[in-house]
Formats: structure tokens, C-alpha cells, sequence
């Protein structure tokens, strides 16, 4: 461990363990220094806790929103932790002044980094994220380009690439009642803007995918939910297109799924492209600027298209479905091109970090 002979003391700092993809990385993350023998203390700012942990929850999401930072800065103070890592979106400018002035001040804190949409995590105002990259102990990127992103944004060159993992226990899960009674591709994520799932619907709905009798699920939770009820029922789509809500089992989704679908306007690296191709799962996405294109490789276990272009997205679905020959082989080679993403893997990657041996 980072430290001889004693454990190594790590406080995870995410506003939430629940909804998204980012908080399931925050999940993981847990259980990988957990079983590490780090003695790991999750502190939500939140009070949404869905996904498993691993280590002392502080839940501080019951708190008002200035008493719960009161004891954010108690709890770091009185543990003296050797690491702080970071998985909040960091977007309010001055907040972020006050954590890295005081709320982390004398502490080693790491930075996570999830998309390419760089403002999310460094704050839209450039000379407050220089101050951020300057004064934590690390960054991470979980991609390549992410990380070159960063580089030719910020001129900052210290960052470390963890990819996000997946354990074979989580691949290995045990089903039940989560199998439908028709053919399905599947998409997973908020219902938010970000994700485009209503062009994704009117895209689908123009395929040949229905004809074929290969049904549409959607699973996930948000403020775009009404909206794209609407534009189901408008499309006369109900019989085909299903928003499920959220189930923490997604994962049974997806392995009984024909493809999986992503049709983000950005990404980092993609924890359900990695989920799907783990379970043998072939892939369409968009080749977004960072992430899509370090787990697809086109023709090979999916369809890596044009970013953002819909009429391409169509053609892929229908690709997918009527090639056969495509299809199996993408399939046959889903679980063997993600292989180095596994949770042993990247344990080794944060237990180097810790133990200053960067790699």
C-alpha cells in the first residue's frame, strides 16, 4: 500500500451514489481500494445512495447546504486522510475556490475527470480550472483523448489515464426477472439532453428495426421522462419503444439485449459501452471526441459512426440487424477486445498512483 505498515486512509467525495455513470465509477472505485485493505470512507453530499458501496458511508445529504460543507471540512479534519479523491462535477467557480483554499487544504486530493466537456469538471472559467490542475496532487482522465484534451486546453501535462473497469463478479451476476418477451437493442443513461435519447427515438422509429420486430428499451431516470412519453405515444411507437426507469440491474438488460446503443453528444469513456461489450454485447456509437473509440473498434465488436450524424446511426442500426455475418462476428469478438478494462487492472493503475510509482 501507499503506506508501510499501516493502512492507507482514502476519502471518496461524490454528491451522490445513484442515476448515472459517474457515480457507479464513484461505486467502483469504492470497492476496489476496499478490497485493496485502504480504509475507504465514501462521503455523499447528497442523500441518494443506490449503488453498492464498499467502506464507512457518511451521508451527509441530510444536512442544509452550508452545515453539510461544515462537516465535510470536520470529518476530513478529524481522519487526516492520506488521499482525498474527487468525483464531484465541479462546475460553480467560487465553490471550487473554496475547496481547494480550504475545504482540502493540506491534504493530498486527486481530481477525476469524466468527459470531454471539460467545464463540467474544471469550472467554465479557465483560470480558476489552472488553479484546480496546479493545486491538486493528481488528475485523472479515464481516456487517452480526454487526457489530450486536458493537454492542449490547459497545457497540463501531469494528468494519469485510469480507464473506468468492470469486475467479472458484475458480468457474472446472476438474473432474475429482468428478461422481456421480445427482441430488443438497449440504451442506458439519464434521461437528460446530454444523452439526445429523443433523436435517438425518431431515429429508431424511421428504421426498419420495428418492422423486424426488434423493440427499443430505454432505461433510465430524469427530467426528460414527460417529453419523451409524448414523443412516443406522437410517433405511435408505444408498442415498441419502452422507457423501463431505472434498474440497478441494467446489466441483465444488456446481456439479453441484440445491441447496444449510444448516442451521447459527448463522452469521457463510457461505463455502459464497457458493460455491453463485456457481456458479449456488440456496440453502434456515435465516435464522440473522447472515449467511444478506445472500446469500439468499427466492424470488429460494433459500429463505431460519424459523430452526431442520425442518418448514419439509422443505416448502422439496420446494418446490424439484416448482416448477419456482421453481427455474429461483433458479437464473438465483443468480450475478448475489452479484456485489459478489468477491475484488476485498474486496481493496479490506483494502487501505483498511491504509491507515488506513476504510470
Amino acid at each position: 500500500m501507499a503506506k508501510q505498515g499501516k493502512r492507507t486512509k482514502i476519502a471518496l467525495v461524490g454528491y451522490k451514489l445513484a442515476n448515472g455513470g459517474l457515480e457507479r465509477i464513484f461505486s467502483n472505485v469504492s470497492e476496489l481500494l476496499h478490497h485493496s485493505n485502504c480504509d475507504v470512507h465514501l462521503i455523499v453530499l447528497e442523500d441518494k445512495i443506490e449503488y453498492p458501496y464498499h467502506g464507512t458511508l457518511i451521508n451527509l445529504g441530510h444536512y442544509s447546504k452550508f452545515k453539510k460543507y461544515f462537516k465535510l471540512k470536520q470529518h476530513l479534519k478529524i481522519n487526516q486522510f492520506d488521499y482525498i479523491i474527487d468525483f464531484r462535477y465541479r462546475i460553480n467557480p467560487w465553490m471550487e475556490l473554496l475547496f481547494i483554499h480550504y475545504m482540502y487544504v493540506g491534504f493530498k486530493f486527486i481530481y477525476t475527470i469524466h468527459s470531454s466537456k471539460l467545464d463540467a469538471y474544471l469550472t467554465p472559467v479557465n483560470w480558476i480550472g489552472q488553479q484546480m490542475l496546479n493545486k491538486a496532487y493528481k488528475i485523472i482522465a479515464v481516456s487517452n483523448a480526454l487526457n489530450e484534451k486536458i493537454k492542449a486546453n490547459y497545457h497540463y501535462e501531469k494528468a494519469v489515464v485510469i480507464p473506468n473497469s468492470i469486475s467479472v463478479k458484475a458480468i457474472e451476476m446472476e438474473c432474475v426477472d429482468s428478461k422481456l418477451s421480445f427482441k430488443y437493442c438497449i440504451t442506458v443513461g439519464r434521461l437528460v439532453k446530454l444523452k439526445q435519447f429523443d433523436k435517438l427515438i425518431e431515429t429508431y422509429s424511421k428504421s426498419n428495426l420495428p418492422n423486424r420486430e426488434i423493440h427499443l428499451v430505454i432505461l433510465g431516470e430524469g427530467e426528460e421522462k414527460e417529453h419523451l412519453e409524448k414523443q412516443i405515444e406522437y410517433l405511435q411507437m408505444t408498442e415498441f419503444i419502452h422507457l423501463l426507469g431505472f434498474k440497478d440491474t441494467a446489466l441483465c438488460y444488456i446481456r439479453e439485449a441484440q445491441f447496444l446503443v449510444l448516442s451521447s453528444k459527448y463522452e469521457g469513456f463510457s461505463m455502459v459501452i464497457l458493460e455491453a461489450l463485456s457481456s458479449g454485447i456488440p456496440v453502434i456509437s456515435f465516435d464522440c471526441e473522447t472515449g467511444p473509440s478506445e472500446l469500439v473498434e468499427n466492424e470488429y465488436n460494433g459500429l463505431l459512426i460519424e459523430n452526431q450524424n442520425f442518418e448514419a446511426l439509422q443505416e448502422a442500426f439496420e446494418r446490424m440487424v439484416d448482416d448477419s455475418q456482421l453481427y455474429y462476428s461483433c458479437k464473438e469478438n465483443a468480450k475478448a477486445s475489452v479484456i485489459s478494462f478489468s477491475n484488476e487492472n485498474s486496481v493496479e493503475k490506483w494502487l501505483s498512483l498511491l504509491n507515488h510509482n506513476i504510470i
